[in-house]
């Protein structure tokens, strides 16, 4: 076990003396459980005056909370002390999840900021540890929806391949409620829809590939192959009569 100094100690027992008016160290004569709580016998170690402290733990009050995840609701109500106070954005663990505070709700149906557990009426809350992320898989006129979790930091690039249990697919474009994207990244948190395709074969992205590289160079024209024809045969030709030239 490891040892605590004489110093922390002290430090750990500090509390406001009725004679010297102010918080210094004292020594624990004697301790009296009394309820939910427990007296203290003290005695000041600057004036050596006696006085009992008395610890209480605070009053609690129900508090109904509505806490969403993964497109459901439900509404549960939790004891809570009556000196805690709510503030926005504040993340609380439930059911070994994580949840933010999105909306306190007051008895007058209006919305707060910051409140006290026994003023609010309402605290609605949020699941932030996971997401859900919809997905869309398209082999050419058929369609099927999936959904995921993951957190919320978790990363998503258009062009990507994605492992899915019905196979291997390229993400396509990702949506985000405002707009579609297709290309760049995106964190999970702001996804609305995540829309994939099958990746192209390999005989596929040859032929892309080929077709891309001609009308490049300005190959891909009517009447390409007669063309390339005449040039093999003028091509022949040369070469017969610089060989005969040469004998």
């Amino acid at each position: 076990m490891e040892e605590t100094s004489e110093e922390e100690v002290e430090l750990d027992n500090f509390a406001l003396c009725p004679t010297c008016k102010e918080e210094v160290s004292h020594q624990i004569l004697r301790t009296t459980e009394k309820g939910k709580g427990v007296d203290h016998l003290v005695q000041c170690n600057i004036c050596n005056g006696v006085h009992k402290i008395e610890l209480r733990p605070p009053k609690s009050t129900e508090v109904r909370f509505t806490l969403s995840e993964i497109g459901d609701s439900r509404q549960i109500m939790m004891e809570i002390d009556v000196d805690e106070i709510f503030s926005l954005g504040d993340q609380f663990d439930h059911d070994e999840f994580i949840f933010e505070i999105t909306r306190l709700e007051m008895p007058d149906a209006t919305s707060s900021n910051r409140v006290s557990a026994e003023n609010v009426r309402m605290v609605w809350a949020t699941r932030v540890d996971k997401v859900m992320v919809r997905l869309t898989f398209t082999e050419g006129e058929e369609s099927f929806s999936d959904t995921i979790m993951c957190e919320p930091d978790q990363e998503f690039h258009c062009g990507a391949i994605y492992e899915h249990s019905s196979g291997l697919w390229r993400i396509r474009a990702l949506h985000s409620g405002k707009g579609r994207s297709l290309n760049g990244k995106m964190k999970a948190a702001n996804i609305r829809r995540v829309f994939l395709h099958l990746p192209p074969s390999y005989e596929d992205a040859q032929e892309k590939r080929r077709l891309e590289r001609g009308s490049w160079k300005g190959q891909n024209f009517s009447g390409r192959e007669d063309h390339q024809e005449k040039i093999r045969s003028a091509n022949i030709r040369s070469k017969k009569v610089y060989r005969e030239r040469s004998e």
